[in-house]
């Protein structure tokens, strides 16, 4: 088995030289089997001769790259049993690999340039004449599914108007009584123009559902944060989607996954495991963390009685304010909103921090 780090940068091609077509060319077929969603495992058959699996960890620009040569006869039982596939003629110019995709992708080219060291990157060729860089975006693991959603479907639209877009993720985090509902409440009023708002996804379950945190019992709140793992990733899928077609710019979330590992004993490393995740890959999902402070003893009985879901005694409550910073504090953009003397305080820092980052987007 071969390992590397590969460093790679991808674009998604809107005009290209058509003489590329007279390069070197090979036809592939690769099928993606069901993994965690930093893993990425595939089958390929290149001109119906060779075969490989590979398995890829990671997102973005650099990512872990094992390869294992296999015989065709396991490679083709292998992809009949992937039902996320792809077709795709690749050329090859200048170092450059361009992909020209058939089938439900059919129109689609993705031109991915594979370097050493990220010294080796001098920008587009001059033969891609106008291109868009997907490389923290999308990958071929996308357009597979991507292909087998189109499958069965009537599409008359250009293929690149379909493609997953990921707008930025904001989330707004914080104990229990932290302010995060009220702060919500202030934010879908001053930029429900341009975000979408996705409600707290264990509030929900826990006041609709009537389940309640399994607190005391390991294996129970491991299976109970899965769930709500889950049900936050289809939330923050179906909220891109929406976002994406009302024109938003960010997604505003009320808490994001890795708030679970908050109620968890072995923290973001227990969640990772139990969700089959990893710490890098969910900070990689949002973009900008606002977390807020607990409030005083006073306020937190004052207002601990506004939800339906909250049980915790003060000292829970400022507990478990304390491990939800711990385990987000982590992500390259995180920001602390300290307790300070008046609520309008506490709502302007958020409001500023919300506002800076939309504008510079």
């Amino acid at each position: 088995m071969k390992t590397i780090q590969e460093i790679e940068r991808r674009f998604i091609v809107k005009s290209i030289d058509p003489d590329i077509q007279r390069e070197r060319r090979v036809r592939i077929v690769q099928g993606y089997f069901d993994t965690p969603p930093h893993i990425s495992l595939r089958i390929r058959v290149t001109d119906g001769t060779e075969a490989e699996l590979t398995e890829k960890t990671g997102n973005g620009i650099e990512r872990r790259e094992s390869t294992q040569p296999t015989d065709i006869q396991t490679a083709r039982f292998l992809l009949n049993a992937c039902s996320d596939r792809i077709s795709k003629t690749r050329y090859y110019r200048d170092g450059w690999e361009i992909d020209f995709f058939h089938g439900p992708l059919a129109g689609l080219v993705l031109a991915e340039f594979e370097m050493t060291d990220r010294g080796q990157w001098s920008g587009l060729p001059p033969w891609i004449h106008d291109a868009v860089e997907v490389t923290e975006t999308l990958t071929n693991r996308h357009l597979a599914r991507l292909a087998h959603d189109l499958a069965d479907a009537q599409n008359d639209r250009p293929i690149r108007e379909l493609l997953p877009k990921r707008i930025p993720h904001i989330v707004l985090t914080g104990g229990p009584c932290s302010g995060k509902s009220s702060v919500m409440r202030e934010l879908q009023a001053e930029f429900g123009s341009v975000v979408h708002c996705v409600p707290e996804v264990a509030s929900i379950v826990i006041a609709q559902v009537g389940v309640k945190p399994p607190v005391g019992d390991g294996m129970a709140m491991r299976k109970f944060q899965r769930t709500i793992y889950r049900v936050q990733r289809g939330f923050e899928t179906i909220s891109d989607l929406q976002a994406v077609r009302d024109g938003k710019k960010a997604l505003l979330l009320d808490r994001g996954t890795v708030d679970g590992a908050a109620y968890m004993k072995g923290g973001l490393d227990e969640l990772a495991k139990v969700c089959r995740t990893s710490g890098e890959y969910e900070y990689g999902q949002y973009d900008l963390i606002v977390c807020l402070a607990p409030p005083p003893p006073k306020v937190y009985r004052e207002q601990s009685g506004n939800n339906p879901a909250r049980s915790e005694t003060y000292a829970e409550a400022e507990e478990l304010g304390r491990r939800i910073k711990k385990v987000w504090r982590g992500h390259p953009r995180f920001l602390f909103i300290p307790a300070v003397r008046s609520w309008e305080a506490k709502s302007a820092a958020v409001k500023k921090a919300i506002r800076g980052f939309l504008a510079a987007k």
